[in-house]
């Protein structure tokens, strides 16, 4: 027989072993889609503009404005906590490689946090290691962490919210890590108070009243006060970028014709059908298997269920996969748990149902990923990357984007978004109904704008009656997923065009040389 002080070591190797295995897959995973597309774009690059305006939000945060402009406020990000984290080193090459370290740590802690998933659910030896490789990179971590965003933290955190509920479930501790992450879930994204409630939820419902409603007060109170905190700025209480985003999901449309109009878009997508089918296979496991899992799996699975349903009613699927990704990875992570116990052919039947969701979650993410989302970083580069060169190298003056981070950060000047995410005044007037035609015009001349550089398949009908069109930026062999890959270039006012075309004709000769500037008469 093994001495005591052996099997105690063999725990702890295995206790050790699938969370380091996977933490090293998501790792290498991520580091792997990093390379490939820097060789594809030439340079490091973020795929989303989004990174960018949570560096300007936080760049601005560092100098006391809550917003993209300079003593001007707005919420254009819609994240609470990771403006904050990106607040160090404001405006610097340093802070811009901050949103990368804290996907390194996502995805490193998202791939640990599913190893001691798989060891919390009774899985070890080849089966285990097998689990530990392959579960991080079906679940698509290495290509959330990937975006720049915050929802890789947001998975990490809501990994560790079911864990932490499991774990009170079986043996009624409460981790000081489980309320931790309760709390930050939420202010990573809102998505994630229905996850946090209802983990609170249960807590009352399962242990000490007080407790639970602590919990859930402690879940509330930021978000809450966050809101206030909006509010004191004179601002709405929820953030302009989400209703900017939401307005675009289901524009023209109130009430309940928006909830359909929402749900049905969301279930359009792959990763929206496998959301549906994991939120009825959760919920339907417990009633199918009544009496033979045990109370803690059961419990756990309705949670990932209602948190699964709640989603695909009030939240978002797509923008490169980062707004489903960690409830899709919460309900695999539950139906892992829920395996605790089996053994025999039960066991081995639950294992390969679980594996059946892995391959349908790789299927659902992966192709986007490798055919287009990898080309991102690159038509950023050659696109946003240099418009913010041009409008802060050469024409240093206010001036209207409806791409809004790449130029606004670092930037002295105004921009103005005639999107919305930076401008609740342009949102305003985007979204009502009888909008007239030419109505970024004068809010541009208010603002005291002299150039715009617009997509004019989105804003056309809003270009200024004054506007004069000098030329448009666009790329050879153009991929990826961006708003248009042609950026018109507009002098605000006729009295400028001169000037600005000089400093255009200036910047051409600068441009990546899959890059290329094409002036009104279709000279390049």
């Amino acid at each position: 027989m093994m001495a005591a002080a052996d099997i105690h070591a063999t725990r702890q190797a295995r206790g050790l072993g699938l969370p380091t295995l996977a933490a090293l897959a998501a790792g290498f995973g991520f580091a792997a889609l990093q390379l490939w597309a820097f060789a594809l774009a030439g340079v490091f690059e973020y795929p989303l503009d989004d990174v960018y305006i949570h560096l300007a939000m936080a760049a601005n945060m560092a100098h006391g404005t809550y917003g993209v402009n300079a003593g001007e406020s707005v919420s254009a990000a819609s994240s609470i906590l990771y403006p904050v984290l990106l607040m160090p080193f404001p405006g610097s090459d340093m802070q811009r490689i901050l949103p990368l370290v804290w996907n390194v740590v996502g995805v490193v802690l998202s791939g640990w946090l599913w190893g001691r998933t798989l060891l919390a659910g009774g899985l070890s030896g080849v089966s285990g290691g097998v689990l530990a490789v392959l579960g991080p990179l079906a679940l698509n971590m290495p290509g959330v962490g990937f975006t720049g965003m915050e929802n890789t933290l947001h998975t990490a955190a809501s990994l560790a919210t079911l864990l932490g509920l499991w774990r009170f479930l079986r043996d009624g501790r409460i981790a000081p890590w489980f309320v931790l992450a309760l709390i930050v879930a939420p202010l990573l994204r809102l998505e994630g108070l229905a996850l946090s409630m209802l983990a609170a939820g249960v807590v009352l419902l399962h242990g000490s009243r007080w407790t639970g409603l602590v919990l859930g007060a402690g879940v509330l109170a930021p978000v809450l006060g966050f809101a206030a905190f909006l509010t004191s700025l004179g601002l709405a209480p929820l953030p302009v970028s989400i209703m900017a985003k939401i307005g675009l999901a289901a524009h023209g449309t109130h009430g309940l014709a928006r909830l359909w109009t929402a749900v049905t878009a969301n279930l359009a997508t792959p990763p929206g059908q496998l959301l549906a089918a994991l939120t009825v296979l959760c919920a339907a496991l417990p009633l199918v298997l009544r009496g033979r899992l045990r109370h803690e799996s059961a419990l756990t699975l309705l949670v990932a269920a209602v948190a699964g349903a709640a989603h695909l009613l009030a939240g978002q699927i797509g923008w490169m996969h980062r707004y489903e990704h960690y409830i899709i990875a919460t309900q695999i992570a539950a139906l892992t748990l829920a395996g605790a116990g089996l053994a025999g052919r039960r066991a081995w039947r639950w294992r390969a149902m679980l594996g059946g969701a892995l391959v349908l979650a790789a299927l659902a993410f992966w192709p986007k990923v490798a055919l287009t989302y990898i080309w991102n970083t690159r038509a950023v580069h050659l696109q946003q990357a240099q418009m913010g060169r041009f409008v802060q190298g050469w024409l240093k003056a206010p001036v209207v984007v409806n791409d809004l981070g790449r130029v606004a950060w670092a930037n002295p000047n105004y921009v103005l978004d005639i999107y919305g995410l930076g401008s609740a005044e342009a949102l305003a007037l985007r979204l009502r109904g009888d909008t007239p035609e030419g109505w970024a015009g004068p809010l541009a001349a208010h603002k005291g704008a002299q150039m715009a550089l617009i997509y004019d398949r989105w804003f056309g009908a809003a270009v200024g009656a004054t506007w004069r069109r000098l030329a448009t930026l666009r790329m050879d062999n153009p991929r990826g997923v961006l708003g248009g890959f042609e950026v018109a270039f507009y002098a605000t006012d006729p009295a400028w065009a001169p000037a600005q075309l000089a400093l255009l004709h200036d910047f051409a000769a600068t441009l990546p040389a899959e890059a290329f500037l094409v002036f009104e008469g279709g000279a390049q």
